[in-house]
């Protein structure tokens, strides 16, 4: 009797997928460094690949996920190797991990979630992103910074 192969079933957590969000955001990072490196527009690279301006903002914030054909031509339209733009586990900032939530914060987090593990995960990393993003570029967090360096100063 033969048995038919399956392919095995991978299964993404929403964790897994919000990781993807950092991936292809260092990637957009690398593609927009080799971009201004080479001189180009963004119009003109566009116009190079046959696809839109839009596109081009949107692959280098990382917004748009660019399919590895078009990341190939991406590469080959930068005179870069394709390898040099994927980054390795190493440059993927690791900094959400140092974000530390209150507990009245985390309460609110698995009373959201319903406490389902899954959902807590991800919903805990988002207000991690959003508390980082909030503490790097408030300007009140900067204008803190300041006054605190010159009392010290």
């Amino acid at each position: 009797m033969l048995r038919r192969l399956t392919p095995p079933k991978f299964r993404f957590s929403f964790l897994a997928m919000a990781d993807f969000d950092d991936l292809y955001g260092e990637v957009g990072r690398k593609l927009r460094q080799a971009r201004v490196t080479q001189g180009l527009s963004q119009e003109r690279l566009a116009q190079q690949l046959g696809i839109s301006r839009a596109s081009v903002v949107n692959i280098e914030a990382g917004r748009q996920r660019a399919p590895l054909r078009l990341l190939w031509q991406l590469s080959e339209a930068l005179g870069t190797d394709l390898s040099l733009l994927i980054p390795r586990r190493e440059e993927l900032t690791p900094s959400v991990k140092q974000i530390v939530l209150n507990p009245a914060m985390v309460k609110q987090i698995r009373e959201a979630a319903n406490n389902e593990a899954g959902a807590v995960k991800v919903l805990t990393r988002f207000a991690s992103k959003l508390k980082a993003a909030i503490e790097i570029d408030s300007p009140v967090r900067k204008d803190h910074d300041q006054r605190k360096a010159r009392r010290k100063g």
